[in-house]
């Protein structure tokens, strides 16, 4: 059984296999044999964690991150056990239909079987770092018109940008270029000709600069960024191949 736990490849056809249940499960929520089925790939990961633990000492295994996240997935998972010892009546309650959702943090074991996926992090977290600055300068800049924003059409739509948290919420909306049309367009149907009018041109401008420009400029540094890592293996393969070209060149 030890061995079986220390192969991953087990590890992840069982993970596998409970994101099947979990899937199927959705659709019987109250299927008795599912919750049992789910509540075994539970327990066989909690065993999964005591086994490492033993073998490698805790130390050890506390050392590598995908144990870690490994360990906390399982601990957050466990109390989806206590829907096996509780009567039909009572499992119907928020409580336990909450706790029942903590199952589905299983599911993200799967991630650290994503190919490549440690490099994909790194890259991820230099992204992040270079596009810092920029995003806390997007982020001001969203408070801020949607602090205008707020001011100029909150009486007029009351539900989009009635206070600061709705603007901001709305603001973002309008960013992400996703329907952003509706915004003018309802405050042109609540407003006069002259006010519509300003309006529209008020919302295209914050698309221009916002949606636009501000997104764009964040894609392109935040990938720029991921890549970056990929390109700086390509230059010293390539740095080595002119050194030992070099060489041949002057044998």
């Amino acid at each position: 059984m030890k061995a079986f736990f220390l192969n991953q490849k087990n590890i992840l056809i069982l993970i596998l296999l409970n994101l099947i249940v979990i899937l199927v499960s959705g659709f019987l929520t109250k299927n008795y044999l599912l919750i049992v089925l789910d509540s075994i790939f539970t327990l066989l990961f909690i065993i999964e964690a005591i086994i490492k633990i033993n073998h490698y000492g805790f130390k050890e295994y506390w050392k590598d991150n995908w144990n870690k996240f490994d360990f906390i997935v399982t601990v957050l998972a466990i109390p989806s056990l206590a829907s096996l010892f509780i009567d039909n009546q009572f499992a119907s309650s928020n409580i336990i239909l909450s706790l029942r959702t903590l199952r589905v943090f299983k599911s993200f074991l799967l991630i650290r079987f994503i190919p490549n996926i440690d490099k994909l992090i790194v890259g991820v977290k230099l992204a992040c770092k270079a596009s810092l600055m920029v995003i806390i300068g997007f982020t001001v800049l969203m408070v801020v018109t949607s602090i205008i924003t707020s001011a100029l059409f909150g009486d007029v739509t009351p539900e989009l940008f009635g206070n600061p948290a709705k603007s901001i919420y709305s603001t973002f909306r309008l960013f992400s270029v996703e329907g952003w049309y509706d915004i003018p367009d309802l405050i042109a149907q609540r407003s006069s000709l002259g006010y519509a009018i300003f309006a529209k041109i008020y919302f295209c401008l914050l698309l221009f600069i916002g949606g636009i420009i501000g997104m764009s400029l964040i894609n392109s540094i935040f990938v720029d960024a991921m890549v970056a890592d990929n390109n700086d293996e390509v230059l010293v393969k390539l740095q080595e191949i002119e050194e030992k070209i070099n060489k041949l060149s002057e044998k």
